[in-house]
C-alpha cells in the first residue's frame, strides 16, 4: 500500500533513493545476523567435541548459552530484516515495472 505502482519519473526516482536507504540498513541486518549464526556454528562444533556424560556439556547444551539468541533484540532485527527484505522486494518489482514500460 504505501509503495503503489510507479507513475513518473519523480516518483521512480524516489523509490530508488528509498530503495538505496533501506538497502544499506538490510545489509547491516544481514551482517549482524551472519554474526549470530557463526557463533551457533562455533558453539555447536565446540559442542561435538564435548563427551555427552561430561559436566561440561551440561552446561553447554542448558539454555544459557544461547539466550542472547532468544533475546527480544535478536527476534526484532530478525524480523525486521523479513520485513525490509519484502519491501526491497517490493520496491524493486515496482521500479522495474515502470521501467518495462
Amino acid at each position: 500500500r504505501l509503495y503503489p505502482p510507479v507513475s513518473s519519473p519523480a516518483e521512480r526516482q524516489r523509490y530508488k533513493a528509498e530503495f538505496g536507504s533501506e538497502l544499506r540498513r538490510y545489509k547491516e541486518l544481514c551482517a549482524d545476523m551472519d554474526r549470530v549464526n557463526e557463533r551457533l556454528a562455533q558453539l555447536g562444533q565446540q559442542l561435538d567435541l564435548v563427551p555427552e556424560d561430561s559436566a561440561q556439556y551440561q552446561v553447554c547444551t542448558s539454555a544459557r548459552p544461547l539466550r542472547p539468541f532468544s533475546a527480544p533484540e535478536y527476534q526484532d532485527k530478525k524480523q525486521e530484516s523479513k520485513t525490509l527484505r519484502n519491501k526491497l522486494f517490493h520496491i524493486k518489482r515496482m521500479v522495474s515495472d515502470y521501467d518495462k514500460l
